[in-house]
């Protein structure tokens, strides 16, 4: 098995607690590794010694897991490669990288059909609901879960109360924290994060989603000697193979088809807080980071009734008429459009919603609101409990899915 994906997702947690192992492996980078064993005991080697000592365990019948395996020379892959018909045991490969993976299974490797592919990215909505919703109150559950689909917060900050609030007072650490991950993430790629990277991110953050929009930006800059959209979107798609943008389709939007954003709420939330207040080293207001907080919930709340209702999650950008939050489609074709708000949602603008909805010929509509239940006058109207009960049904139909279960010899 392959583990891998954008560091900080929780793939050393998920080994460590859920796999029943007996050595493991973390590959550092000045050429040696930590040998961790089943009782408790750590050793560091050098990496030939320690990696080939543990492979021949898995020739002895014993479980072992090699983390940071993009670290590892290739070299040592020929290795594992030999051993395949003598190993009588398990070995599970972790990458805190994309690439690896794209490397594993190229046609030229050795490793090609040893090993199936496990991605691991931020956690998803349903299980950060459902995970929270135990300890808080439906609307703190679901606004916490938004962050915590980073794990790597939770280790920084207590989620309870309003965490706009507690953002505000934490951003300075936490900003400084989200460029370190991003810097990360650019180092285990071997890129380099550079001013023209972190502008696009910043950009991202900021509300500039369109790549003909952000090469003008990026032009004005001196960033780039033409502002070509084509470039842009050749920036974009790069981060998209690193695992920090997605790309969210867009439903009759003129002169548009990809809505570029960053895949992590937390990262998009912190950075827009570094580019608007570290600067300047001023406090953040808090109105603007509740509109900001307000934008990523409609994607958050999107991608949870997309999985839901197994459906593709969509966004429609249309001026003046309005966006619409979330659009759940089934081969192209509009299924049901969604009104997403933390505050509550009155009977006249929800009236006025549902009537924008239905100019587009979306066949049903729903209303989510994290303050109260919205009025009745939708064919779904969903409150913050709801939207709970909501993520622990896809919770459940969603572990059954998963390979990464605790195992026995």
């Amino acid at each position: 098995m392959l583990v891998y994906g954008r560091r900080k997702t929780g793939k050393t947690f998920l080994l460590k607690r859920y796999l029943d192992w007996d050595i493991y492996v973390t590959v550092g980078r000045g050429g040696f590794c930590i040998v961790e064993y089943k009782g408790g005991r750590m050793e560091t080697f050098s990496l030939s010694k320690g990696f080939k000592d543990a492979l021949n365990r898995v020739v002895e019948g014993m479980v072992v897991v090699v983390d940071e395996f993009q670290r590892a020379p290739e070299w040592l892959w020929d290795y594992i490669a030999v051993l395949r018909h003598k190993a009588s045991g398990r070995l599970v490969l972790c990458g805190s990288s994309l690439s690896v993976a794209r490397r594993v299974f190229d046609r030229r490797s050795p490793l090609l059909g040893l090993f199936a592919p496990v991605k691991i990215d931020v956690i998803t909505p349903a299980d950060a609901i459902y995970s929270l919703s135990r300890k808080l109150r439906p609307r703190e559950a679901v606004l916490w879960a938004l962050l915590a689909r980073d794990p790597w917060i939770l280790g920084l900050i207590e989620p309870s109360g309003d965490p706009i609030q507690a953002l505000a007072r934490s951003h300075r650490m936490l900003s400084a924290s989200t460029v370190g991950l991003i810097g990360e993430v650019f180092e285990e790629e071997e890129r380099k994060l550079t001013r023209l990277y972190d502008a696009v991110l910043r950009l991202l953050a900021d509300g500039y989603w369109s790549s003909r929009d952000m090469a003008q930006k990026l032009f004005e800059a001196g960033l780039l000697e033409r502002p070509e959209a084509g470039v842009a979107t050749g920036l974009l798609n790069q981060m998209v193979e690193l695992g920090l943008v997605e790309k969210i389709p867009l439903w009759r939007t003129r002169g548009a088809r990809v809505y570029y954003r960053h895949r992590s709420n937390l990262v998009s939330l912190l950075l827009y807080m570094d580019e608007k207040y570290g600067e300047a080293g001023i406090e953040p207001r808090l109105e603007p980071l509740s509109a900001k907080l307000g934008l990523e919930l409609q994607f958050f709340i999107g991608e949870l009734l997309a999985s839901y209702r197994r459906l593709q999650r969509a966004y429609t950008v249309a001026k003046p008429v309005g966006d619409i939050d979330v659009i759940l489609l089934d081969k192209d074709k509009p299924i049901i459009g969604y009104e997403v708000k933390i505050g509550e949602i009155g009977r006249s603008e929800a009236r006025k919603t549902l009537e924008r909805m239905r100019r587009y010929g979306i066949p049903r509509t729903g209303l989510v609101s994290l303050t109260e239940k919205p009025p009745e006058v939708a064919d779904e109207s969903l409150g913050p409990q709801e939207i709970v009960e909501i993520a622990e049904k896809t919770f459940h139909i969603l572990r059954q899915n998963i390979p990464l279960t605790r195992t026995t010899k």
